[in-house]
């Protein structure tokens, strides 16, 4: 049987920037973390065009329970796991400490994060198993300058599941330095 995932709720874009001592200082004084600077400004110091304009791009859900939504349904559209309707709902333990799939990034160094806080439905995945089973499921886990973590992808059964992207939102910008 052919299942549809959607793997959706609270997340983030997430633009790196690796940034120098002089752009560090001028973000620091212009209290950038405190939201005093304007996008163009920020742009400025960067040298680019937009704020979002990087190479460096991580996108998925925050990987914290109460942001996670997922939805399974079967072929004839019909719902057959929601992740909302059980209290508390996490991956596996044991599943996941199976497929430990976590990749750290941009630790150290001096960079600038661009959060863009989101929410929608991030990303979606075909399956097909004869029964879905939502304890084979594990999460592909990016962790970015030991700040952010985002589920970027999912397993099932230990397998890496294709994605494309879905319909999600940007709710505003936030500036972290490292």
């Amino acid at each position: 049987m052919k299942y549809k995932i959607k793997l959706g709720g609270r997340g983030a874009d997430i633009w790196v920037h690796d940034i120098t001592e002089e752009q560090r200082k001028l973000l620091k004084e212009g209290n950038v973390e405190s939201d005093q600077m304007e996008y163009d400004d920020i742009a400025k110091v960067l040298n680019v065009d937009n704020v979002d304009d990087s190479d460096n791009i991580y996108t998925g859900v925050y990987d914290e329970s109460d942001a996670i939504v997922i939805e399974v349904r079967n072929e004839s559209g019909e719902l057959i796991f929601d992740s909302t309707e059980k209290s508390d709902w996490y991956f596996d333990d044991d599943t996941m400490m199976d497929n430990d799939n976590i990749e750290f990034v941009h630790e150290g160094g001096n960079n600038l994060f661009v959060e863009s806080y989101s929410k929608g439905n991030f990303f979606e995945f075909e399956l097909e198993c004869e029964e879905f089973d939502d304890k084979k499921l594990s999460p592909q886990l990016v962790e970015i300058g030991e700040r952010f973590q985002l589920i970027t992808g999912l397993y099932y059964d230990g397998q890496e599941l294709e994605k494309e992207f879905d319909d999600y939102w940007g709710k505003g910008y936030y500036y972290h330095l490292s």
